[in-house]
């Protein structure tokens, strides 16, 4: 997509609102997740990274949501978390404002801005063991600031919905001819498995703690002073020891076993809590993932409103990420094995 692009953020209007210098020099999309799109603003002699918030879940509390993510964000900062450094909006010191589009005509969108960071993404295999030990040492750090959220009914507990619903899904999509269909009719086996980890971890909310909830290769910039750890805005409370499994496994890719154990040796060695690990750990960042699934095949199948692109998109990832799950429960019910120290 190109930054010319009529719904993107009109510069101008973003230089005016968070008052940066001028004049815009170079503007340019530069990519993002399912959840924004990302763009590189050169304004006066600084170069920013400007995040339009897509809310694509259309969930009505999401402001709220960001607000405590916000919070947790700047104080993981002002405790040495390496972080690219937002700019607050100048009026009222949130993080995001809304701004127009290059198209007037089109409804405002929100956005926020970070100083841009310069460096590499981190590529999509298993970390190296530098960086594995850089994530630990980061996640005992986030747990060891033992913040609760203000107001935890903006965040999801636990549960098995997407679970309940896999019938509906795969028959949605065998109806419409998806490709993924086979695949989800043969997943249904390891779903219910997860659904039954999650059943078994329960919901613990007097365990759990703010952290960044999505330490994986996505959000990770190899920087020259050091990684950086990006992508702040879905801040969300978990049990410690539940998201330091999910985050050993995801940057050991569910199967460098020594990246993975290298990742719990740094929290521990950091101070972080040494619990031993049990299957049902994983039950909720697996369901997680269900969750993703289930959006895509809903895009997929018109189940849930999307553009032309959405779909391709949609039909692109499904089958991968169908693929994966098999392994993942495989890890899950030995993970006392895979991180034993």
């Amino acid at each position: 997509m190109a930054a010319e692009d009529s719904d993107s953020p009109d510069p101008a209007a973003v230089i005016a609102a968070f008052r940066l210098q001028v004049p815009v020099t170079a503007y340019a999309a530069v990519g993002g997740a399912w959840s924004n799109r990302v763009y590189r603003l050169d304004a006066g002699k600084r170069r920013y990274a400007l995040k339009e918030l897509r809310n694509p879940w259309a969930d009505s509390r999401w402001q709220r949501w960001l607000a405590e993510s916000w919070s947790f964000e700047q104080r993981a900062i002002a405790a040495g978390v390496a972080a690219p450094q937002p700019v607050p909006n100048p009026v009222d010191g949130s993080c995001f404002t809304w701004v127009s589009r290059r198209d007037p005509l089109l409804p405002l969108t929100a956005v926020r801005v970070h100083h841009w960071v310069q460096g590499d993404p981190v590529g999509p295999g298993p970390v190296e063991p530098e960086l594995a030990q850089w994530a630990g040492q980061v996640l005992a750090s986030l747990h060891g600031l033992r913040i609760r959220p203000q107001d935890r009914t903006m965040f999801p507990v636990p549960n098995t919905d997407t679970a309940s619903r896999w019938t509906e899904l795969t028959d949605a999509a065998e109806w419409s001819g998806a490709a993924c269909a086979r695949l989800l009719r043969a997943a249904a086996p390891a779903v219910s498995q997860i659904a039954e980890l999650v059943r078994t971890a329960g919901y613990l909310p007097d365990q759990e703690v703010m952290t960044h909830g999505d330490i994986d290769q996505k959000n990770l910039i190899a920087s020259a002073p050091g990684p950086v750890l990006c992508d702040w805005d879905l801040a969300v409370p978990l049990v410690p020891r539940r998201e330091l499994a999910d985050v050993a496994l995801s940057l050991a890719c569910w199967d460098d076993t020594r990246i993975a154990r290298e990742v719990v040796r740094a929290y521990r060695r950091a101070g972080g809590d040494d619990t031993p690990f049990d299957p049902s750990d994983l039950g909720q960042s697996l369901m997680t993932g269900l969750d993703w699934i289930a959006f895509n095949v809903e895009r997929a199948t018109g189940l849930r409103p999307a553009t032309l692109a959405e779909m391709a998109l949609a039909h692109e990832l499904a089958p991968q990420l169908l693929a994966a799950i098999p392994n993942r429960v495989s890890v899950a019910l030995r993970i006392t094995d895979v991180l034993r120290m």
